[in-house]
């Protein structure tokens, strides 16, 4: 059952909320040490695992495309 004192246990699992920029370097950052799982960086950072899954997911998107290409 979900504590509805604990605004951050009412939402949705499936999309836990935005990460700003400056938690998203840091989720990559952290990712390329090789220490950290994107459970730990999601906690680190106090936002959702899924954002952290969804920033590095599009980091690779871009890396891959090169930047500058369409």
């Amino acid at each position: 059952m979900l504590d509805r004192a604990d605004p951050r246990r009412a939402t949705s699992s499936a999309m836990s909320g935005k990460i700003d920029d400056r938690q998203a370097l840091a989720a990559i950052v952290l990712w390329n040490s090789g220490q950290f799982d994107t459970f730990d960086i999601g906690k680190l950072l106090d936002v959702g695992e899924d954002a952290v899954c969804r920033t590095l997911n599009a980091a690779r998107h871009i890396s891959k495309a090169g930047v500058g290409q369409q």
